[in-house]
């Protein structure tokens, strides 16, 4: 069996995405890509290397939206994200924004804002296309690494307001 066909839902609800990516300092960010990549070596055959493809997610991020873009046309689908946009937008938020001075830095856990119309297009494919199929609940181990991460955004935001 592909990965693509699972017992599970491929639906990522946003808020999810959201709250995954900044309690993990942007790091699920990179494993949603490589699993996406993964996704169409499978369901495409590709000749990619979904490693390499998530190492050089600034590279490659543009390439991963159009393929959602074509995949979910193909479909009968229609996409509205502006990808250009959507990708200069993770790159300000994702890599620019760690470096400013003062609290400014702290816009870059808002880099998940630039994949949440994907996945919003994505989720209304992913439930039309198997609406029986039920969506993964959370680990143990999903919830505890939750947990340790927003402790640890919660120490970081703490100390970032009381040293200013």
């Amino acid at each position: 069996m592909l990965d693509y066909e699972q017992n599970y839902s491929r639906v990522i609800p946003v808020w999810k995405f959201a709250l995954f990516s900044i309690v993990s300092l942007g790091l699920y960010q990179m494993y949603w890509n490589y699993k996406s990549w993964k996704f169409f070596k499978e369901k495409d055959n590709l000749e990619v290397s979904p490693f390499w493809r998530t190492f050089f997610m600034p590279l490659f991020l543009s390439s991963l939206f159009d393929r959602f873009s074509d995949m979910l046309k193909a479909d009968g689908h229609q996409t509205n994200y502006p990808t250009p946009l959507l990708i200069f937008m993770w790159v300000i938020l994702y890599t620019c924004c760690p470096y400013a001075e003062g609290s400014i830095w702290l816009a870059s856990y808002l880099s998940f804002l630039a994949f949440t119309p994907v996945l919003s297009d994505l989720n209304v494919y992913w439930k039309e296309k198997s609406p029986e199929i039920p969506e993964k609940s959370l680990t143990a181990w999903q919830i505890i690494l939750l947990i340790a991460g927003i402790l640890f955004f919660f120490i970081i935001l703490l100390g970032t307001l009381i040293l200013e």
